[in-house]
């Protein structure tokens, strides 16, 4: 089944979560480019994911870096897996 998007071609349901979520409130960013790192902050974690809140003018690529910080930095390759508004869910790579 195509997995559904919307008129811009960006995912708008959520997926399945295979793990447990947790509620948080992390600071992250994300890393478009060698110089280009946008502000977002991460709402949910998972063992599998994660929810982010980034601004809806901001464009994803299928796969990029999120750098968490937590109790340390954690740098995560990540796959978009939908995006609704201020949200997107993200599924960790590898």
């Amino acid at each position: 089944m195509a997995d559904p998007q919307d008129n811009a071609g960006e995912r708008t349901e959520p997926v399945a979560r295979v793990g447990k979520r947790h509620r948080v409130v992390q600071q992250g960013r994300i890393v478009l480019g060698p110089e280009r790192l946008v502000a977002c902050v991460v709402r949910d974690l998972s063992r599998s994911g994660a929810k982010i809140r980034v601004a809806p003018e901001i464009g994803l690529p299928e796969t990029f870096a999120l750098v968490i910080a937590a109790h340390d930095l954690r740098t995560l390759t990540v796959r978009l897996r939908w995006r609704r508004g201020d949200f997107a869910g993200v599924t960790f790579e590898g």
